[in-house]
């Protein structure tokens, strides 16, 4: 029978059979932002992580910087220079001593400066320095309490302690109030503790900076420690910090003094063996 099927026929038979196979283009996907966006709202049910923030721009250091051409500012005057090709730049330092970084990316070309790594870390530890000192020598606030009821001994411990304070440099705050089921105190016994702590204290250590704060059976005493005590401390601080900058400076001279004298030795020593050795060679050997 298929051979009586002429051959237009099957040709077109053949087209017929193909044509239903061709699939109607599919359809585009959605842009890649919305698509990223359905994905991330959802990652939390998967269990993906969310995609990591993007860095800051001006962390961006050598060769990371994003940029073609940027302006470099001069090391010598601190102007801008012409704007060049960035790796032009790259090729011009030693990044083991030096970084190129970028300090302004609101213009439009980017601006780049290049920093000594070792003068960086120098003035990043002087900073840090700085800080510990302001900290060192800063006013901190204590408190000390006391009960109306405490006994003799009680009152003039805690008077002691709001002394100590005050010579340390701190402020303090002395407050007053009644003991929970203790027994009821007398307005004049009350004046009495608060003027023994006041004569006590003020213009001898310390010196009020602020009225008395009364209220329901509370009294709250505000002093500062006197001028001369805070820059007594702050000058003992300073001082001390004198005394360990030196002595670290004297243990790195040590250290640097002792590794010179082994290079010394170990140079004569080199020298004497090739001397030792030239001497052989040339007289030979006896």
């Amino acid at each position: 029978m298929a051979s009586i099927i002429p051959t237009a026929l099957r040709s077109s038979a053949k087209i017929a059979c193909v044509r239903p196979v061709i699939l109607a283009r599919a359809p585009s996907l959605p842009p890649t932002c919305s698509f990223t966006r359905q994905a991330s709202s959802s990652s939390s049910s998967f269990g993906l992580r969310a995609p990591a923030p993007e860095a800051h721009p001006l962390s961006y250091k050598d060769g990371a910087i994003p940029y073609r051409t940027v302006q470099l500012v001069d090391p010598s005057t601190n102007h801008l220079l012409e704007p060049q090709l960035l790796r032009s730049i790259l090729s011009t330092y030693d990044q083991s001593t030096h970084s190129l970084v970028l300090v302004n990316v609101d213009k439009e070309i980017p601006i780049v400066k290049l920093i000594n790594k070792l003068e960086e870390r120098n003035k990043e530890r002087d900073s840090e320095e700085k800080a510990k000192l302001k900290k060192r020598m800063s006013m901190e606030e204590k408190e000390v309490q006391i009960s109306w009821q405490s006994a003799q001994g009680d009152l003039l411990h805690k008077l002691q302690l709001a002394k100590s304070l005050l010579e340390k440099g701190d402020r303090v705050q002395i407050v007053f109030a009644n003991r929970k089921r203790g027994e009821s105190i007398p307005e004049n016994k009350k004046m009495e503790i608060v003027s023994m702590f006041h004569e006590a204290l003020e213009g001898v250590v310390g010196k009020r900076w602020k009225d008395d704060d009364k209220q329901r059976g509370l009294w709250v005493m505000y002093y500062n420690p006197l001028e001369i005590t805070r820059n007594q401390v702050q000058n003992k601080v300073k001082e001390q910090e004198t005394n360990k900058k030196m002595e670290k400076y004297q243990k790195k001279e040590e250290r640097r003094r002792k590794e010179e004298e082994r290079r010394a030795k170990a140079e004569a020593r080199a020298k004497a063996e090739a001397e030792v050795g030239g001497g052989v060679g040339k007289g030979g050997i006896i």
